[in-house]
């Protein structure tokens, strides 16, 4: 893609513009936001100035065109989310690069973001207006190696402003990264400082790299005191003359060494690990035949409401683009279709007025499952989603499923909104991790959806496939190497959403696979992760996780083999309460494992029936499911309603049909007037003889 890169003159924007260039795009123009009255430094949220008078030398020592416009807003919208706003800094970023972009037709902005949600939400803010690609590959990198890679990949910049405990503005400003890295590293281990200074530590005037035909060379400056603290002095310097000379016979000098795209570098350990795990691995599930599903009739869905809880949530399920009879007819007669497009339509329409019975609102959903009949509808299907959401808009899993025949989607809600104010020294919380960015962390967005939305203490994740986030392309390999991508993406997901979170967090876990083969990689990748650290921690108490539900559908987006769709709650995972049991009826085995996150607010319910010969009669199967789940709801602590039942259902076998059929009735009968909206999910097979699988979510 043609890129500008936007530039402040530090590191950052310098080694993302080579990280750009090693990804295959093209720099094309760069673009720069100076200060107005040519002020030194401005009091803003967004933008370095500091060096600013130099940065004119960069078009010269990369003869490329530079765009330059004055700051002439102020730092207004200070919230998480940034919504346009005339008067605001964020507002002369968009003329810039509107500018650029009627100028120059770049498709894409470099971003030196690293740690910043503040900077890379609202660059994504002014880039989807301007339907450009935000590259930001620095996002969220390892600051230690980062570091350490800009300065062997050669990058020079020096220390242009301090302002932390350690630094001291008469010996460490002029110094260059080199020199101080050993510095920053023992203040890090000391202190906590930031080593690439993303606290605001420092920053830093790049005057030479790899991409620079020339370099810049500082003849003159002066050093600015700006508080002169006694523990943590505030300086910079200011540029008086400066110029730009040839960078002279010296060797020749490529963006980045070989072999460093962090991407690459990941996937290769995964693959090794794949391969190993092949090798000492012999785990054999067993699957029926799937039989043909394409004339199935299955169970139409209808609208249904679960309980709402005391913490302010609510399930909406039976969401589905099936009309009445009446109203297929008016269609017919006025010529329209009944599409993926109309049903969509018609499906968004029922949602709404089902929000309205419950006085909900579009921007109250946290989490949408999506089951469509066919993937090929994916695209047409996102053109209307993406218009009914904000700039927030709520985690996704999509999926194929084979729906009745007629039938091309079918939507479950998950709602909140807190009931009553917090109370006193309590906080709430209620955030959206929502990254378009290319980076080498986990993938952008690729549809109109958030990576994780937090409430309080429970985070909700969309589904995650194996795209190589810096690329955005399926990963070349089998199924055991997407499994290990996908549990690396949602691991760093959950990571990014509070640093203290891990996939041992996970209270509920779902897993779609397209292909019975490739369970027990799923599997085995679930246990390792698991089990990891045990064999350095002598004694430590075990995790409880919730257990990793694992259904057979068609499809998956972008062709992938495997998804993983992930709620985690952040609490202590040692100190969970968990029950299993299992019971055995004429024909069929019961396995039911309970789990309730350890701060009681919420838990999780799975149990899994498997037929162990032709005989299993439903009715007696149902009597036992209701007996298991009344059993294991009068173990939890606490009063915990639960809200939503996903009933997985092998849809080829009428053992399967028949036991989904009755499964609403079975726990109303269990759970009396709290009993959870059921969601009837057919797939193509379950493991280990599987005939269905529920997985509840509980909480207060």
């Amino acid at each position: 893609m043609k890129v500008v890169a936007l530039i402040s003159g530090g590191k950052d924007s310098c080694y993302n513009m080579m990280q750009c260039v090693a990804a295959g795009h093209t720099i094309v123009a760069l673009a720069n936001l100076r200060p107005a009255n040519h002020k030194d430094e401005l009091d803003s949220y967004m933008y370095q100035t500091v060096g600013h008078q130099a940065i004119d030398l960069y078009a010269e020592a990369m003869d490329l065109p530079m765009y330059r416009r004055t700051i002439e807003g102020s730092s207004l919208d200070i919230g998480r989310e940034y919504s346009q706003r005339e008067g605001d800094e964020v507002e002369d970023l968009y003329h810039l690069l509107k500018q650029v972009k009627e100028k120059e037709s770049v498709e894409a902005v470099s971003v030196g973001a690293i740690l910043s949600d503040y900077q890379r939400v609202r660059v994504e803010n002014v880039c989807s207006r301007l339907q450009l690609q935000p590259l930001a590959y620095l996002w969220r990198r390892d600051q230690e190696s980062l570091l350490s890679e800009m300065i062997s990949c050669g990058v020079h910049a020096l220390l242009i402003k301090v302002a932390a405990f350690g630094l001291d503005p008469e010996k460490h400003l002029g110094k260059s990264l080199a020199e101080m890295e050993p510095h920053l590293k023992q203040l890090s281990q000391k202190y906590g400082v930031h080593i690439c200074g993303e606290g605001g530590e420092y920053e830093t005037f790049t005057t030479n790299c790899p991409l620079f035909k020339k370099k810049i060379v500082i003849d003159t400056m002066e050093t600015v005191i700006h508080s002169a603290d006694a523990f943590a002095p505030v300086g910079y310097l200011r540029f008086t003359q400066m110029h730009t000379e040839d960078k002279g016979q010296g060797p020749t000098e490529s963006p980045l060494p070989l072999g460093t795209c962090p991407c690459q570098s990941a996937i290769d350990k995964m693959t090794e690990e794949a391969e190993y795990a092949g090798k000492t691995e012999a785990i054999q599930e067993e699957f029926t035949s799937n039989g043909d599903l394409s004339c199935q009739r299955g169970h139409e869905p209808t609208p249904a409401h679960s309980p709402r809880s005391v913490a302010g949530y609510q399930w909406i399920t039976g969401i589905s683009g099936a009309r009445r009879e009446e109203q297929e007819e008016e269609e017919e007669e006025e010529g329209e279709s009944g599409g993926i497009r109309a049903q969509t339509e018609w499906a968004f329409t029922m949602l709404q007025a089902e929000l309205q019975k419950g006085e909900w609102e579009m921007k109250d959903i946290v989490l949408v499952h999506l089951y469509v009949r066919d993937m090929a509808d994916f695209k047409e299907l996102n053109a209307i989603y993406v218009s009914h959401f904000g700039s927030s808009p709520p985690a996704r899993v999509c999926v194929e499923a084979p729906l009745p025949v007629g039938l091309l989607l079918q939507m479950d809600c998950l709602l909140h909104a807190w009931a009553q104010a917090p109370s006193e020294g309590c906080f709430q919380t209620r955030e959206a991790m929502h990254v378009q960015s290319l980076s080498h962390w986990a993938p952008a967005n690729i549809g109109p959806y958030s990576q994780a939305v937090r409430v309080d203490d429970a985070v909700f994740c969309a589904g995650q496939i194996a795209l190589v986030p810096c690329s955005m392309q399926l990963v070349a390999g089998g199924a055991a190497l997407q499994a290990q991508l996908c549990f690396s993406h949602m691991a760093h997901v959950l990571e990014a959403v509070s640093s203290s979170l891990t996939l041992r967090h996970a209270l509920q876990a779902h897993c779609y696979v397209t292909q019975p083969g490739h369970v027990p990689a799923v599997r085995a990748t679930w246990q390792r992760i698991l089990e990891h650290g045990k064999e350095d921690c002598y004694g430590e108490p075990e995790v409880h996780c919730g257990p990793l539900v694992v259904s057979v559908v068609p499809s998956l987006p972008r062709g992938a083999a495997v998804e993983l769709h992930v709620t985690a709650v952040q609490d202590d995972p040692t100190e969970r309460i968990f029950s299993q049991t299992t019971t055995q009826v004429p024909g069929a085995i019961l396995s039911c494992q309970l789990v309730q996150a350890s701060n009681g607010h919420s838990a999780t319910l799975s149990l899994a029936v498997r037929t162990s010969s032709d005989s299993a009669e439903p009715e007696v199967v149902l009597k036992a499911i209701s007996s298991a789940f009344q059993d294991s709801v009068k173990k939890l602590d606490r009063q915990l309603s639960p809200l939503c039942c996903r009933a997985f259902f092998k849809l080829s076998t009428a053992v399967g049909q028949q036991l989904a059929a009755g499964l609403g009735e079975c726990l109303k009968q269990s759970c009396s007037q709290a009993s959870p909206a059921v969601v009837l999910v057919p797939v193509r097979d379950l493991p280990d003889r599987g005939v269905l699988h529920l997985s509840c979510w509980l909480c207060v």
